[in-house]
């Protein structure tokens, strides 16, 4: 998709933003992860973040990627989008669900919101567990999903309740800034004016 509409939310801590760029270094030391994370990168996303979570003290630190895909659609009713969203992943072949729901985002934005596992590639086939939520950004062709995943399977629910956090940040309207404070006049600034 060429623009995509703005989009605030919020991230939990432990998310760090990456792109394209910043895969360079990457690939001397890992060309196969690079490479599966540029691979994200082409398909459009428009952003994407990778998380390091621990369940808790002395435990091994697991990874999540956050990714926002935009595509265009010619649908035009929030509902029906997000409808139609939940009605494509449910019929993937390679996608069992534990969840699938309508739920409300960016205010009152219909938003399809599934969760599950998904398997992934061929003959080695690797199983994540994702949480997705897909809404059309009211008065454009744009359908946006954003995607959680991680390949730790013990961690389906907690997937599905951080995508849960992040949506409900969603918010298609700038965030109102807090107004600057206005600095008081310094003597010397007095003497000088």
């Amino acid at each position: 998709m060429d623009r995509v509409p703005p989009l605030w939310f919020r991230l939990p801590p432990g998310y760090l933003q990456f792109d394209q760029k910043e895969l360079m270094p990457l690939r001397e030391m890992d060309p196969e992860l690079a490479d599966t994370l540029g691979g994200i990168l082409e398909n459009g996303t428009f952003y994407s973040a990778l998380g390091l979570h621990r369940s808790g003290p002395g435990d091994a630190v697991t990874t999540s990627l956050f990714a926002l895909q935009a595509v265009r659609t010619a649908v035009r009713n929030p509902q029906i989008a997000a409808a139609r969203a939940l009605l494509v992943r449910q019929e993937w072949p390679h996608w069992t669900a534990d969840t699938f729901e309508l739920r409300t985002v960016a205010g009152a934005v219909p938003a399809g919101f599934t969760a599950g596992l998904l398997q992934c590639g061929g003959d080695a086939a690797v199983t994540v567990c994702q949480a997705a939520c897909s809404f059309l950004i009211p008065g454009t062709p744009c359908l946006v999903t954003a995607t959680l995943t991680s390949s730790d399977l013990t961690q389906a629910e907690v997937c599905t309740e951080i995508l849960g956090a992040i949506a409900s940040t969603f918010s298609l309207d700038e965030p109102n800034r807090p107004p600057a404070v206005r600095q008081p006049k310094s003597r010397l600034a007095e003497l000088l004016t």
